[in-house]
């Protein structure tokens, strides 16, 4: 029905102007003539009798709460079957409405968070779960004070795209489940940060894909901040905070279906045989198993994962995240948390890659590759205190691979970098390849390149069964064989191999040599390594026979014996 500026409602009100609307209805600022005060009305379009009655039981149940947080609802009348709301007028404007003011502090918008996560667990409580959590619904008082509208309302409008949880655009969730508004007041809260939504200009199909992707947090914010936002917008629920009250404590201490056919079955067959190739670092064999899996099933969840760690195994990281984005979108409860943590690592997004393995890590505690990834992640964000912790408590518990002790090493010496001869006299004899060459780094390198020179330790580098391999370089015409585990490769007199070009640096970069396992890794070179045509950012794996271009200077490097140079 229509309204016009100076109606009568219900006897009492008189309608002074149209304050907005939205898919629901309408919204009317009104004078209680009786009361002498301001109100807001709603004007629901909904006609449908028994949604109208719900609605207002819900809503009178709501009432009986009496928090502060909450918008007030005062009572409702219906008119020519339109049902009309009469609720507390917030004169402050919405939290839209400051957004398009200007920005907010940090201080400011973490307080605005505490104060609304708090209005929200008390109504969890009490089995209420508002369902369209964002700026719009979030309203100011006169005074100030932060409250939040629309219960109710909202809960029969679904939400909004950008703020919803993905399992709602999904269509598997649970009405009931408060996980949902941690999700959307995690969004608001990115939001508030940047003055403006992540998922703006993007199609529904597009905001979910970023969100099951999980890539959308920029990496220049704090990083307490990152991790927070990270867990707050986790797409598994599981690994969201589970409660209002976990995410406000994250803020005050800052730390923060399935068809069975043949094609499938076969298809997962060769998915788990390739699987347990590359634990056995059988990499061609499980690139093949990988392919004929795709190939008999292209959808099949298992062989996609198989095909995404095979990528991450070889360091070809956009190519493992197309595949484990693939595996999301097919089934978003996909356990592969872990290498997504990986691939946020290899991408530089340390915060959440640190969130995404200590959320796996709880679940599973067993898991020494994923406690060495968390330490690198400590290690190449400068945090080395607690990387000496984490290598300290692996040491204690036994575990195979020698990397924790090495790279924990690494972590106290360069917490103590200005007292590192003292804290090196201290080692006595290297025990282990990594430890000897790290050693000579820290002997002898300037300080200003430790960093870039030093070698991190890969899990399975350290484990006692790697078996010895022999790998063949050759340049100008000479080949020389290698079975040292590490070969340094540069224009000094002290690498096993040597160039005398001037365009290679003096530590240029080192060759890492297990069986079925021979990465380069470049040492921050001046002009860099070039594998096979394509510029090495950091390491890249090498199999069967590679041409590498190391500064000016093409060498041919066989990584296994039995193959032609």
């Amino acid at each position: 029905m229509p309204i016009n500026v100076g109606d009568q409602f219900a006897g009492t009100y008189r309608a002074l102007r149209r304050l907005g609307e939205g898919g629901w209805g309408e919204v009317y600022l009104a004078e209680d003539e009786l009361l002498g005060r301001q109100v807001a009305i709603k004007l629901l379009h909904d006609r449908d009798e028994e949604d109208q009655a719900d609605l207002v039981h819900e809503m009178l149940s709501l009432d009986q709460l009496h928090h502060p947080g909450v918008v007030t609802f005062y009572h409702h009348f219906s008119k020519e079957r339109t049902l009309f709301l009469v609720m507390e007028y917030c004169e402050g404007g919405s939290l839209r409405d400051h957004m398009r003011l200007r920005p907010a502090r940090v201080e400011t918008v973490m307080q605005w968070v505490l104060n609304l996560s708090d209005t929200l667990h008390y109504v969890h409580q009490r089995g209420i779960v508002h369902h369209d959590i964002k700026p719009d619904n979030i309203l100011f008082t006169s005074d100030g004070a932060l409250k939040i509208g629309d219960f109710g309302v909202a809960n029969r409008n679904i939400g909004t795209v950008r703020y919803q949880a993905p399992e709602m655009l999904l269509g598997s969730v649970d009405a009931k489940d408060a996980r949902i508004d941690v999700y959307a007041l995690g969004i608001t809260l990115l939001e508030l940060l940047l003055n403006r939504n992540p998922f703006e200009g993007m199609s529904q199909n597009e905001t979910l894909v970023a969100k099951l992707r999980h890539d959308f947090i920029p990496t220049d914010l704090a990083r307490w901040v990152q991790e927070l936002v990270s867990k707050a917008t986790h797409p598994t629920p599981e690994l969201r905070f589970q409660s209002m009250k976990e995410f406000r404590e994250a803020i005050e201490s800052k730390h923060v279906s399935y068809v069975f056919e043949r094609s499938r079955i076969q298809a997962h067959t060769l998915a788990a045989k390739a699987e347990k190739l590359l634990s056995q670092k059988r990499v061609t064999a499980a690139a093949k198993c990988i392919t004929q899996a795709l190939y008999v099933c292209p959808d099949c969840v298992s062989a996609v994962i198989a095909a995404g760690r095979y990528n991450l195994f070889i360091n070809r990281i956009s190519e493992a995240k197309q595949q484990f984005d693939k595996a999301l979108l097919l089934n978003p409860r996909a356990n592969i948390q872990k290498e997504l943590g990986w691939l946020c690592l290899e991408d530089g997004n340390y915060s959440q890659a640190i969130s995404l393995l200590t959320d796996y890590l709880q679940r599973n505690a067993a898991d020494c590759e994923a406690f060495n990834l968390l330490l690198e992640c400590f290690y190449r964000t400068e945090r080395y205190e607690i990387g000496s912790e984490v290598a300290k408590l692996m040491i204690e518990e036994g575990t195979q691979s020698s990397c924790f002790a090495d790279n924990g090493f690494l972590c106290g010496v360069l917490q103590i970098s200005s007292d590192r001869d003292r804290v090196l006299a201290a080692v006595g004899k290297p025990k282990t390849p990594f430890l000897e060459y790290n050693m000579d780094i820290l002997k002898n390198a300037p300080l200003d390149r430790l960093k870039s020179l030093l070698l991190f330790e890969n899990y399975r580098f350290g484990l006692t069964a790697r078996r010895q391999n022999v790998i063949a370089i050759e340049n100008g015409g000479r080949t020389r064989e290698f079975k040292e585990q590490i070969v340094t490769i540069g224009r000094s007199e002290e690498s096993l191999f040597r160039l005398s070009d001037n365009s290679v640096s003096r530590r240029h970069c080192v060759v890492v040599n297990f069986s079925d396992d021979v990465w380069v890794y470049d040492l921050d070179s001046t002009q860099g390594v070039v594998v096979d045509g394509t510029r090495v950012d950091r390491k890249a794996y090498l199999e069967g026979l590679c041409t590498l271009k190391i500064g000016a200077t093409a060498v041919k490097i066989r990584s296994k014996l039995g193959l032609l140079l």
